[in-house]
């Protein structure tokens, strides 16, 4: 089952198919001590859609609390290596919450958009998912980050109708 989010019904998608939403489903913080966790995400162009088809995991040099986690940049950076050879794009991060409906943090936003300004890419945005204790059916928010500008999306109710995309 995967998942469209929209800034409007109709409008361009980004797309968590169910292969991305297995593996960041394993992380909910649903246990009190469950730390947060987090990962990078891959996707592929189709026609306005944007199509997230992996979604890594955490990894062991990754620090992670309660209330925070900070990913090892090394290791990053070698995941979009591997998957840009691949023919995958780096599009965004998510993480976890420990909060039902999560909303993003000022230093959520702030860490997205450094990353939006100092990747070398051709989007207009970067895509930020924040996993909170819900399924993931219901319990994410996703939102499209470009400098300091965030603009959450919808999950979309009608995925009949297509315009312009990420790119």
């Amino acid at each position: 089952m995967s998942i469209r989010f929209v800034e409007r019904e109709g409008g361009p998608a980004i797309v968590l198919t169910d292969d991305a939403l297995s593996a960041i489903d394993k992380y909910r913080q649903i246990d009190m001590k469950a730390k947060e966790s987090g990962g990078q995400m891959f996707a592929k162009f189709e026609g306005a859609d944007t199509i997230i088809v992996e979604a890594t995991i955490p990894k062991i040099l990754d620090k992670r609390s309660r209330y925070g986690f900070k990913p090892n940049k090394m290791l990053q950076r070698l995941e979009i290596y591997d998957r840009y050879r691949k023919g995958l794009h780096f599009i965004g991060d998510w993480h976890t919450h420990p909060e039902k409906h999560p909303s993003p943090s000022d230093k959520d936003i702030s860490n997205m958009a450094e990353c939006f300004h100092l990747s070398i890419h051709n989007l207009r945005a970067f895509v930020m998912v924040l996993v909170g204790t819900e399924p993931v059916s219901g319990g994410l928010y996703v939102a499209l980050v470009k400098g300091e500008a965030i603009v959450h999306l919808i999950k979309e109710t009608n995925p009949c109708l297509l315009m312009d995309g990420l790119r």
